[in-house]
């Protein structure tokens, strides 16, 4: 029997193969010459989240939905770019970007000028995912692209809902570009580039590990990563009749927003403090903070970090927080102990949290509970620590607190840069059936509509390959890459 297809690549064909005559279709975008597509799916952080740029271990699941991208070669050095929402009738938007914006002289351009280039028109900044990660294929894999391609995104998950789509939108363009131009680049590159292109161009200082997750995850297991700075380390079974599914809090967030990359800010002055204090004593600096255990913090660096710090009297101080993708602001006061003390806690409760997952594949129940616990102590990390959650989000977290392991519940949790999004929540399959759709309706009550619930399992971008379309006789033809 043939596997079914992901429904973002079934909603893609039927647009594809509707008649020139069909104004919703896809006839009028691209045209006979063969098309290639990658589809990758959404993640959801399961324990990790923002401790993944402080080297931690990270444990990741990949759903159901996601998005997929198309491209077609042109006769033009342009690139057009249109975006689409698959599953309800909405109105694509937009873009072209010339590739010669992407030069400088003789060669290719820096990160900086395509960065305001795809800021400088706020209705079309959406388009720096995808065009920054052309651009960071061009210059760190010294590609060269004799013409342009006409893009097309067709997304099934909404964006800003911490669930990994802007990772899926840069992964999905290289994973297309590397299937066409035949790069044989593998998913630990294709991540890195997507990472490189949100830190540089999109100016998000995000980690690594949603790339990773997008890329390489693989359908109904959890991927382990360490982030020092990305490989991953294996795969973790999830216990047999439980699960994971996501709760959209309807909260947008943004890991380009300032509440992330001031925790971020405030991780990094902290490992700079731990370091100044090591240095006196004749050792060795530390590349992570999740290299220290929570024993070590609180023992003998805890006391000596401020609780918050002004700015200027840090760069006064210590010159630099030496991280590469956020800048202290003088006039900015950030929280320090609680964002440093945030992923050396969180580092310590993955490994704790896959031991159990492992220890409950023999049906442990203790061990279940176990794993919930962990999900409920990184969550209060995040809203006491990091102050990254908002009530919204600890409605839903509490919602599944009260019913508990006695109704199937065993953990829930704020996912990736917080500040609103979606909910990790972990239980018995069929107490997830029962009870999720009864707290999205109690919670649609105190917000005013129905939350999203994010549920399934699909492949990773690696595992799923790439599609090649080609026009015939027949009409449209798809092969397997």
């Amino acid at each position: 029997m043939e596997t079914p297809l992901p429904f973002e690549v079934s909603e893609f064909e039927n647009l594809l193969r509707k008649p020139n005559s069909d104004p919703t279709g896809f006839a009028g975008f691209f045209n006979s010459g063969e098309v290639w597509v990658a589809r990758v799916p959404a993640r959801l952080d399961v324990m990790g989240g923002i401790a993944d740029y402080s080297g931690a271990n990270v444990c990741e699941a990949v759903l159901g939905r996601g998005m997929l991208m198309a491209v077609q070669a042109r006769n033009d050095r342009t690139l057009r770019i249109r975006s689409a929402q698959a599953g309800s009738r909405s109105l694509p938007v937009e873009t072209r970007i010339p590739l010669d914006y992407f030069s400088s002289g003789d060669g290719i351009g820096n990160y900086a000028d395509v960065r305001s280039l795809c800021h400088a028109n706020p209705i079309a900044a959406w388009a720096a995912y995808i065009g920054g990660s052309i651009f960071t294929l061009l210059k760190e894999e010294s590609v060269k692209l004799p013409y342009g391609f006409s893009f097309l995104l067709l997304s099934a998950v909404p964006m800003n809902v911490g669930i990994g789509s802007s990772a899926a939108v840069e992964i999905g363009t290289l994973s297309c570009l590397n299937a066409y131009l035949d790069l044989k680049l593998d998913g630990a590159r294709i991540a890195r580039l997507g990472q490189m292109a949100e830190n540089h161009v999109v100016g998000a200082p995000c980690g690594i590990m949603d790339q990773i997750a997008v890329a390489s995850g693989r359908e109904s297991k959890l991927t382990h990563i360490l982030c020092r700075p990305g490989a991953i380390v294996g795969e973790v079974e999830i216990p047999p009749g439980t699960g994971f599914v996501g709760i959209n809090s309807m909260v947008r967030h943004s890991v380009a927003g300032n509440a992330y990359g001031n925790v971020r800010i405030g991780a990094f002055m902290g490992k700079k403090i731990i370091n100044e204090i090591r240095a006196k004593t004749g050792r060795a600096a530390v590349n992570y903070l999740t290299e220290i255990s929570s024993t070590e913090f609180a023992n003998e660096y805890e006391k000596e970090i401020p609780e918050s710090i002004l700015g200027s009297d840090f760069l006064k101080k210590y010159k630099t927080h030496d991280d590469p993708v956020t800048t202290v602001q003088p006039d900015a006061t950030y929280r320090v102990v609680g964002p440093a003390r945030h992923p050396v806690g969180e580092n310590e409760r993955v490994l704790k949290f896959i031991a159990a997952l492992n220890a409950a594949k023999s049906g442990d129940e203790k061990a279940l509970v176990t794993a919930g616990e962990l999900m409920y102590a990184a969550h209060d990390s995040y809203r006491d620590n990091c102050k990254l959650s908002v009530p919204e989000v600890n409605f839903i977290v509490e919602a599944v607190r009260k019913r508990g392991p006695a109704q199937g519940l065993y953990g829930a949790k704020i996912t990736g840069g917080g500040t609103g999004g979606t909910i990790a929540v972990f239980g018995k399959t069929a107490a997830l059936a029962e009870h999720i759709p009864q707290i999205a309706t109690e919670y649609s009550r105190r917000v005013g509509e129905m939350p999203d619930i994010f549920e399934g399992t699909s492949p990773g971008a690696i595992e799923f390959g790439a599609k090649r379309y080609t026009f015939g006789a027949n009409g449209w033809k798809r092969f397997d890459v």
